[in-house]
């Protein structure tokens, strides 16, 4: 893995470049109650699609607080909050997938 700011090589457990100071990336989790600013369904934390644990991300709360909110709006008032999860399925976007980083291989030419 290579610093994105200077270039130098990293190794793959390095979350800062030993460099510049640089964050990698690597191991870097959203602090517990940060509040994000794009509304989207997390890959990992996902029950089903994903659509309460993105809303709890983006308000900063709980996401058992969320699903127990979409539970009883989906029993009264009758299949309203139903109707709320799938639009906010289809309409939230995923997150991107985190790729890990590509290989640099040199072909050699004798």
């Amino acid at each position: 893995m290579f610093c994105t700011k200077c270039g130098i090589q990293l190794e793959e457990r390095d979350r800062f470049c030993s460099q510049c100071g640089a964050e990698t990336g690597r191991g870097m989790q959203q602090a517990p109650g940060a509040v994000y600013s794009r509304l989207s369904r997390p890959r990992i934390d996902r029950k089903m699609a994903g659509v309460c644990s993105g809303i709890a991300r983006y308000f900063g709360v709980d996401p058992t607080l969320i699903r127990i909110l979409a539970l009883a709006l989906a029993i009264w008032p009758l299949g309203v909050g139903v109707i709320i999860y799938i639009v906010c399925w289809i309409v939230m976007p995923n997150d991107p997938l985190a790729l890990p980083a590509p290989v640099n291989t040199v072909a050699t030419v004798s």
